[in-house]
């Protein structure tokens, strides 16, 4: 008995159905006989009603960007923009304003190294820590008195010069300069007034081997007698081992290689 007021029932729904479909179909077709009939004129009325609804929903979507939480949110986004580049132009002046500071510096501590000789100050045209082969170039050459042989003076925080280098060829206008330390290099040096072979090592860096009953020191200056006298680096460190004769003297420079803008070029020593 249940199955069949199911089936009925079901039955019944379908019919509605498709009398409502049916009745939608007739309804179309009418509308659409009406506008061929009436020359277009009902498509012009829903087109002119759907411009006029949808003008009007762009209008309240518009208004909504423009007010409230979405016009504040466009206001922060445009402001942080604009901090944001000049956040980045501060720091471009704050990159210059250390570059000039540091190149002010560079020459303040070379007056006193130009109080001893006769010389000329050289901007450093490559990096000193750039090339593997211990070389690097300078903006002055032949033309501003600067020859094979010349030596290239650099100037501690005290203002102490000391020899960084000796001018290996010269152009017109600029030198290149072969550093003491570089790779494989050696310099009859002394230190507390015994002899040493220095080797460079790179980096600024050197090393010798001194008598072990000498009392060298960390701090301890390291010059060239063949280079004019000028000191040629500081003692860093010392080693000895215990059956070994000699004490292992690791040299530095003064100064950061990397933080050198000009040099002073003397020719004669």
């Amino acid at each position: 008995m249940k199955k069949s007021n199911f089936s009925f029932s079901h039955a019944s729904k379908t019919r509605g159905t498709r009398k409502r479909l049916f009745a939608a179909t007739v309804l179309v077709l009418l509308i659409l006989f009406a506008d061929l009939l009436s020359g277009g004129a009902i498509r012009a009325m829903v087109r002119g009603a759907y411009v006029r609804v949808w003008s009007a929903g762009s209008g309240v979507v518009s208004g909504i960007f423009e007010s409230g939480f979405f016009s504040t949110r466009r206001a922060l986004e445009r402001e942080n923009g604009s901090l944001r580049e000049r956040l980045s132009e501060l720091e471009t002046k704050s990159a210059s304003f250390s570059v000039l500071r540091q190149e002010n510096d560079s020459l303040r501590s070379l007056l006193k190294v130009a109080e001893r000789a006769p010389g000329i100050t050289a901007s450093i045209v490559s990096s000193v820590r750039s090339s593997p082969y211990g070389t690097f170039l300078i903006g002055a050459g032949s033309e501003d008195g600067v020859a094979p042989g010349s030596l290239v003076l650099a100037a501690d925080s005290a203002g102490d010069g000391f020899v960084l280098g000796v001018v290996q060829e010269a152009d017109a206008r600029t030198a290149l300069v072969k550093e003491l330390f570089g790779p494989g290099i050696s310099t009859e040096a002394s230190v507390r007034g015994a002899s040493v072979v220095v080797e460079g090592q790179g980096g600024g860096n050197a090393r010798a081997e001194a008598p072990r009953n000498l009392p060298v020191v960390a701090g301890d200056p390291v010059t060239a007698p063949s280079l004019g006298g000028y000191p040629i680096g500081v003692v860093g460190a010392v080693k000895t081992e215990a059956s070994s004769a000699e004490s292992d003297v690791y040299i530095g420079l003064p100064v950061s290689l990397a933080g050198l803008s000009f040099v002073y070029v003397v020719a004669q020593y």
